[in-house]
């Protein structure tokens, strides 16, 4: 098991890393949208310069690409991750402090039990893999 500073430091870079492409993805996001609201706006221009008579060559062309890039606009926000909650900063620390609970709890006889259902509970599953030297398996939580 990892030590309470090994987990806190890993848990600290997880949500620095998990924050950080919230924010790319929310500044993607709205500038995508924003981007789709005026696509869309130009479009219905030429919609009504064109209801109005004002038709010239040149808006086929504009239309054309007006529509292509509303295209790629909805299919890249069809395509966006969904949100994730940010993490806070102090959520290390609160693992580091289970991890620790949990360390001493696993090696007192009383509570061995309980803390040992408590641990499976947090693995998926357990990979091994043979090691590089003859008798060694590395094992993946």
């Amino acid at each position: 098991m990892m030590t309470p500073e090994v987990a806190a430091e890993a848990m600290r870079a997880y949500a620095e890393e998990t924050n950080r492409l919230n924010r790319e993805r929310r500044s993607n996001g709205n500038a995508w949208q924003a981007e789709l609201a005026k696509v869309e706006k130009d479009i219905r221009k030429i919609i009504e310069a064109t209801k109005a008579d004002m038709f010239h060559e040149s808006m086929k062309g504009e239309m054309t690409a007006l529509e292509n890039r509303k295209a790629e606009l909805a299919a890249l926000l069809a395509d966006a991750p969904e949100n994730k909650p940010d993490l806070l900063p102090t959520a290390s620390t609160i693992y580091a402090k289970k991890v620790a609970k949990l360390t001493q709890a696993l090696n007192r006889p009383a509570e061995h039990q309980e803390a040992a259902e408590a641990l499976r509970m947090l693995i998926e599953k357990i990979v091994l893999t043979p090691g590089p030297k003859r008798g060694e398996i590395d094992a993946t939580l």
